[in-house]
């Protein structure tokens, strides 16, 4: 269990990343015409770098109607991949000149699938996502650098840049989530739920300090339609290397079956209850439960 990746996540990265290539293409191909090979990557790159961001950045809020979640991470992720997109392409331009047209492509776009990664985790306010973003959007941005040469070089002009624009987005996205479904520490898995978007089998890695447990909409494990919880239900606070459960003031919460009135640490294998949702605890780190 413990070295289990989510194909799920995987397939949701890879499909925003995909989308936002996609949509960068459309809207990049009316800059074609400018002469001046800077300026012109400097449009081309901020757009690919935003769209691919943005719709990275605010997929998984998306996938469980987080709404305004979503839309932070689709600002923020669009400001930040137009800042890499740009730099990066930038990067590819001189690399190009000194170290010729695949060199430049495959550095230009690695440094963009940096800054897009970054900014991915920087949404998700996690450092472990932006690190593990990070190292996933290089290894993405620079196969798809190494793509994009040849699909450009194959296909006509407009097409091939279609399709190595979205196969660059759905490399980003594939990376970002492998990296960091295989790095993440910890993380709970839905058993059972009343929620109407917490369905069976659904990971919520623990990423943050403090992760929120509830029915609120920024609730970092969303129980959204479950009467038994309330906005802020629980919390996970990670100290050191040591995860701890607190239920908030008011609020019921069962760990292994028993009511808990104060923190308590966690163990893989634990079994928490909040409402009428069942979640396991899983630590690849810590000790596991007896």
């Amino acid at each position: 269990m413990a070295g289990k990746v989510s194909n799920e996540k995987l397939l949701f990265y890879s499909l925003a990343g995909a989308l936002g290539g996609l949509g960068a293409w459309g809207i990049a191909e009316t800059f074609m015409g400018i002469q001046q090979p800077y300026v012109r990557d400097v449009f081309m790159g901020a757009l690919v770098g935003a769209f691919i961001a943005a719709f990275l950045a605010s997929i998984e809020a998306l996938s469980v109607s987080q709404w305004r979640v979503a839309l932070r991470g689709l600002r923020s992720g669009a400001l930040i991949g137009a800042v890499g997109g740009a730099l990066g392409l930038l990067v590819g331009e001189f690399a190009f000149d000194i170290l010729g047209g695949l060199n430049g492509r495959i550095l230009g776009w690695a440094v963009l699938g940096v800054v897009v990664g970054w900014g991915v985790g920087w949404a998700a306010r996690s450092g472990a996502r932006c690190r593990n973003g990070a190292i996933g959007g290089a290894l993405g941005g620079a196969l798809g650098g190494l793509f994009y040469q040849s699909l450009t070089a194959t296909f006509p002009q407009a097409m091939g840049r279609a399709v190595a624009d979205v196969l660059l987005g759905a490399l980003i996205g594939f990376f970002i989530g492998l990296v960091s479904e295989l790095l993440k520490r910890a993380w709970l898995m839905v058993i059972r739920s009343q929620s109407r978007n917490a369905r069976e089998g659904r990971e919520y890695p623990l990423v943050k300090p403090v992760t929120v447990i509830g029915r609120a909409e920024e609730s970092d494990v969303g129980l959204f339609g479950d009467p038994g919880v309330v906005g802020r239900h629980a919390l996970i606070r990670r100290e050191g290397k040591v995860f701890y459960l607190a239920p908030a003031p008011g609020a019921q919460v069962l760990l292994n079956r028993q009511v808990i009135s104060g923190r308590q640490a966690l163990k893989s294998g634990d079994r928490i209850e909040v409402g009428g949702t069942l979640l396991l605890f899983r630590d690849r780190v810590g000790r596991a439960g007896g």
